[in-house]
Formats: structure tokens, C-alpha cells, sequence
């Protein structure tokens, strides 16, 4: 999820988006029964985490965050990161220019001895492209949005080729959250993000995560209708419909991939 506060202006030329704050996230916590977070920096603040990091303070021992990170960042810097409890760095390729996939390889060597990964939007197109030096990239990578590929095909689209080698070769998780890929349900389309959730929760389950987006920028920035997060929810669990898959997916893989204690 990402936290929203007005208090930190947005990065040149980011589109606005309304206040979202941790207090109001944490309503929607209680309605979906989840227990612990993830706070991902949101593209509209560039370079700047901190209104992520504040919202990851608010949460104590049951937060986790992935910031935006410039290549240049000091190792002072890093440590007092970890410390708060940030585990990975996000490069969004699809929408903003604030870490370019040129910058992926040296922030790679940098976050390396401290175990976090880099979290990856990005196009299908995108992953095609870059799917040979992602490979060897050196760190674990977190695949979001599950790369758009409800949208270009499902599992028929050249880049679930690319993820499945990239996941199957052992470095490689994938998120279920469906950001722009909500827009398929209720088209004739939907079957195809139904087919593929439920191809990678069979072949892929100790790969994934889930993620409700909240607050779900991308239906606010392309003027589409909110998904309902607990309908979010409920399509993960229709995906995943074996206990042991859920757990996996809810609780098992997120604790070894963001260093919560297991549960």
C-alpha cells in the first residue's frame, strides 16, 4: 500500500493525488482481517520516502516499507533505513523517471549485503526487453503488478514466458495486486486475469505476495472506477482457494521476503 500525506509536496511534473493516510488505511486493515504492512513510496514523490516513512513508523513492529533510492545514497544512510524497517527499493519503469532501469545494477550492488530486493513495475514490453539482464541482476526481485501481463494476453503473452524463467530460476517473486489490470473485471476479458492468478498460484506459490494497492492510484490518475479492497481480497482467495496456498502466499513468503517474524 502507499501513504499519501499533504504535508510533502509531489515530485515536478506528478500528477496529484488525494491525502491518503496511514489512519485511514488501517480502517481498511481491520475490515480485510490483515495484520501486517508493507508501505511502498508512491512514484508522485520521486526520490523523497518521507511520507513513507512516516507511515512506516506509525506501524511499529508490523511494518515493512520499499522506498525509491538513488544509486549515490551513503552506507549511513542505508543502515538508518534498515534500522526502520525498510527491506527492498522500488524502480517503476511504467510511470515516472525517478530511477531508470539504468540505475538498477548499481542500486543493486549497494543493497546487496542487506538482503533486500528491488521491486520492479513495469510493462510487459518492459520485461521482454529487459528479461536477459534481470536474470543476473544479483539481487531478489519482487515483479509487481504481476507486469501488467493480465493486459497483454495472460499467460499467452510473450512475458510470462520471461516470468515464469525468471521465477523458476529461484530469485524471482511476483505480486498479485492488480492495479490497472482491476479495469479487466466485468469486460470479456476477465477470464484471462482469472487464468493466469490462478496459473502462477499453482505453479508459482511460494513466488508470491499479495498486495491490495491501496489506495489504488491508478483507477484515481486514469479516472476508473475504485475496486472495493475486501473484492480484492476475495479474488486472491478465489485463486487460492487451499488453506496451505493462502498461508503461503498471506503469511509464509512476505515474512522470509520482508524479515517479519514467522507466525
Amino acid at each position: 500500500m502507499h501513504v499519501f500525506d499533504s504535508r510533502y509536496p509531489f515530485a515536478p511534473g506528478a500528477q496529484p493525488v488525494p491525502p491518503a493516510p496511514m489512519e485511514q488505511y488501517l480502517a481498511v486493515q481491520s475490515l480485510m482481517g490483515t495484520t501486517r504492512t508493507v508501505v511502498v513510496a508512491p512514484s508522485s514523490y520521486g526520490l523523497d520516502n518521507r511520507s513513507t516513512l512516516d507511515g512506516l513508523a506509525a506501524l511499529g513492529a508490523e511494518g515493512r516499507a520499499v522506498v525509491s533510492l538513488a544509486p549515490g545514497a551513503t552506507d549511513a544512510e542505508l543502515a538508518e533505513l534498515h534500522a526502520a524497517g525498510v527491506r527492498g527499493v522500488r524502480l517503476n519503469l511504467a510511470r515516472g523517471q525517478s530511477t531508470p532501469f539504468d540505475t538498477l545494477a548499481p542500486i543493486a550492488r549497494r543493497i546487496a549485503p542487506l538482503g533486500w530486493h528491488v521491486q520492479l513495475m513495469l510493462t510487459p514490453q518492459q520485461l521482454v526487453a529487459h528479461g536477459d539482464a534481470l536474470a543476473v541482476v544479483g539481487v531478489s526481485l519482487v515483479i509487481d503488478h504481476m507486469a501488467r501481463i493480465p493486459q497483454d494476453g495472460g499467460v499467452d503473452s510473450p512475458a510470462y514466458t520471461v516470468l515464469r524463467r525468471l521465477v523458476d530460476a529461484g530469485n524471482t517473486w511476483v505480486k498479485l495486486s492488480l492495479a490497472s489490470s482491476a479495469q479487466l473485471l466485468g469486460t470479456s476479458r476477465e477470464e484471462v486475469l482469472h487464468t493466469l492468478g490462478r496459473q502462477l498460484v499453482v505453479s508459482s506459490t511460494g513466488r508470491l505476495v499479495w498486495g491490495s494497492d491501496w489506495p489504488h492510484v491508478l483507477s484515481t490518475l486514469e479516472g476508473t472506477p475504485q475496486p472495493a479492497d475486501e473484492d480484492m481480497l476475495a479474488l486472491l482467495l478465489d485463486w487460492a482457494s487451499a488453506e496451505a496456498q493462502r498461508r503461503e502466499i498471506l503469511a509464509d513468503t512476505p515474512a522470509a521476503l520482508y524479515g517479519f517474524a514467522a507466525v
